[in-house]
This record gives structure tokens, sequence and C-alpha cells, in this order.
């Protein structure tokens, strides 16, 4: 079985660590024309970082960890996706602890990728980007910080998950002991970049 947020996770770690060399090699650019390719290349790879970690939580929700029985209790409910995520895993996993910040984190990572993918352009003045030039407020939406904002976010729920699994869920258990060498994996390829 392939398993979706696995993949979704590893497209996210990879983008976020194109764009962190795209930043490194803008900040070594002579030239302005080298500056902005490089710029480009930081934003089209923190896009898709940010989108994805969202789509592995989205589908960390569909998947074995969260029964059809729990997604149930939303039907016909007006909660926002990633409220359903957050209360789904509330219900398997012992979140209490990190719950609050998840809120917040939560709202940003899925209003990033709720703006990525349902865009509504309109002129906007420039704002200044850690490379020392004025762009389009996007480019530092979408930057390398908030590649790797979204990727921590991912791993902390992620490992969240591995580690507590509520005893009263048998499936969060299972899924938890099966996924632990993963996540761990995945941990490690963050680090590694």
């Amino acid at each position: 079985m392939s398993h979706l947020w696995l993949i979704w996770a590893s497209v996210a770690l990879e983008h976020a660590s194109t764009a962190r060399r795209a930043r490194d090699a803008a900040l070594q650019a002579s030239d302005s024309t080298e500056v902005s390719h490089w710029m480009r290349q930081e934003f089209d790879a923190s896009l898709v970082a940010v989108a994805a970690a969202a789509h592995s939580l989205d589908a960390l929700y569909g998947s074995t960890a969260v029964p059809q029985s729990t997604r149930d209790q939303w039907t016909g409910r007006r909660t926002r996706r990633h409220g359903k995520i957050r209360e789904a895993l509330k219900l398997l996993f012992e979140t209490g602890p990190v719950q609050t910040q998840w809120v917040t984190e939560f709202e940003w990572l899925f209003d990033l990728r709720d703006a990525a993918a349902h865009a509504e352009e309109s002129p906007k003045l420039t704002v200044p980007h850690p490379v020392g030039t004025n762009t389009d407020p996007n480019f530092l939406a979408y930057s390398t910080e908030s590649a790797a904002r979204a990727c921590r976010l991912l791993l902390t729920v992620l490992r969240r998950c591995a580690d507590y699994p509520r005893s009263s869920q048998p499936t969060a258990v299972r899924w938890a002991a099966a996924h632990e060498p993963d996540i761990t994996d995945l941990e490690s390829r963050w680090t590694q970049t």
C-alpha cells in the first residue's frame, strides 16, 4: 500500500531543501539577474513544500490512522478541513500539550496552502526579502522560512502521533508502531539537509 501522507511528506522535505539551497545561491549571486533566478527557484520550491506539507496532513486524515467512523463525525458540519484533521488526531493521539500551538500552526499552514490553490491576485506593494531586495509579497510568503516552518510542523505532528497513540485506540496504536520507522527516516532526512 502506498501511503500518500508519507509520499507528500517526502515531497515537502525535498522541496524545502531545494528552497534552502536556492536561497544560499541567491545570497552568493553577483548580479541582479542571477539573484532573480535563484529567488524564483526558492519561491517555486517553497510553494511546493508548503502545499505538500498541508497535503501530507490532509492525507494522514484520510489514512488508516483515522478510522472512517472518526471522519464521519464531521459529516454535514462546517468545520474547516484543518480543524477536522486536528480534532481527529486529538481523538486518536495524546495531543493535549501541543493542541493550542497546533491550532495556530495548522491555520497558518492551511491558509497559506489555500491562498496558493485558490489564488486571488491583486496589485500589492513590494516587500523586503531576506536576500536584500524588494519583491512581490508572495516571494516572502512562500520562502525558505515558510517551507521550513511547514516541514517542522509536519514532522512535529507525525512524531507526536508515533510517540503518543491513545492506548484506548487500537487503530492509532497499530498505526504508530507500523510507521514510527518511516517518521524516523523523514526526521533523519530533514536533519541531513
